[in-house]
């Protein structure tokens, strides 16, 4: 049996960053995998509180994480729960440290890590206190790791799926949080950046001739509703780009509308542009022709919500995760198959 410790697995983010793992932590015996707290150990996986501190100045962040792992003498590897595919501090950490590989849900290109952008958002784009790249070569970027789960693994709910062939009388569905409070990345606001993607879509539609849409915040069973009642939904990106509504859109039988995800690499993959969502531009510059399509395609829109839950019920299985870390345990040094 090898026995991973999952450090400090109950400490501030590092639980989510963990959850996947702690809800089956009970199947991975079948695959020869025990998770440990304390005691011997073959593996250490280490979460995001013990190498990240966003309340900090950068440099600092890097240095405590470091200071973390200075002492340690096992195989370990890092996870970075952070919500986005930035790989700001947690790279500059896996670097600098004797890590086997960094793991988060979802990473960007190769590409697009060299490219500067504010928090290392491409989201975000660049201008900021806090523009931040890296270039790396391929042998680095493999060592980026997909931890094999994301949003959708956390609720087994997502999986009670709605008739999508419901009477659908709004348009778009655009309830979600518009405005973030001021907050701050190692210092720098990252606030205004949000509210602002956020709420060009909004003002987009306000705009708009002949497009019904709800957009006023309410409690979820009332959202659900809206949901329920909508040919789409708008799922903006926030501070990462994916989301917990990306699977309730699917749940509820609406049509997924959000920003192009082609630069997000992850696993499972739900976001195959017009098989399982509609994509569209970063600015919103063509919302109204996206919403337009869904109300004048109901027949292929259909099969969007229906292939949507088909991948989402296939994918996000026990099974599937435990043949996804078998695979990668067996990549790790020392390791047999």
């Amino acid at each position: 049996m090898i026995k991973i410790k999952l450090t400090n697995w109950n400490k501030g983010r590092n639980e989510p960053t963990f959850r996947p793992l702690l809800m089956h932590s009970q199947h991975f015996p079948q695959i020869g995998v025990q998770f440990v707290e304390d005691g011997s150990y073959d593996f250490e996986f280490i979460g995001t509180d013990d190498i990240l501190n966003k309340k900090i100045p950068i440099q600092e962040s890097i240095d405590k994480g470091l200071n973390f792992l200075e002492n340690n003498k096992g195989e370990y590897f890092l996870f970075d729960g952070s919500d986005s595919t930035s790989l700001m501090a947690s790279f500059e950490v896996f670097q600098k440290s004797n890590a086997q590989y960094l793991f988060k849900s979802a990473k960007s290109t190769i590409e697009q890590y060299a490219k500067p952008s504010a928090f290392n958002k491409w989201f975000f784009g660049d201008g900021s206190n806090l523009d931040l790249s890296y270039e790396m070569d391929p042998k680095t970027y493999d060592k980026i790791k997909l931890t094999g789960w994301n949003f959708g693994y956390y609720n087994p709910n997502y999986l009670n799926f709605d008739n999508s062939n419901l009477e659908r009388t709004i348009d778009i569905c655009a309830i979600y949080q518009g405005f973030h409070k001021e907050n701050e990345d190692h210092g720098t606001r990252n606030d205004l950046i949000y509210t602002n993607h956020r709420t060009k879509a909004w003002d987009i539609l306000k705009s708009s001739k002949g497009i019904s849409y709800e957009k006023d915040k309410r409690p979820f069973p009332e959202f659900a509703n809206v949901m329920r009642k909508s040919k789409c939904t708008l799922s903006p990106f926030g501070m990462g780009e994916l989301c917990f509504r990306d699977f309730e859109i699917i749940q509820f039988g609406s049509v997924m509308i959000k920003p192009d995800m082609s630069n997000v690499i992850t696993h499972p993959n739900i976001y195959i542009p017009y098989e399982t969502y509609i994509p569209c531009a970063l600015d919103w510059s063509d919302l109204i022709e996206k919403i337009e399509w869904v109300k004048s395609n109901p027949k292929q829109c259909l099969e969007i919500t229906e292939n949507a839950k088909k991948i989402v019920k296939e994918a996000y299985t026990t099974e599937n995760l435990l043949l996804y870390w078998y695979n990668m345990i067996s990549t790790f040094k020392g390791i047999k198959k």
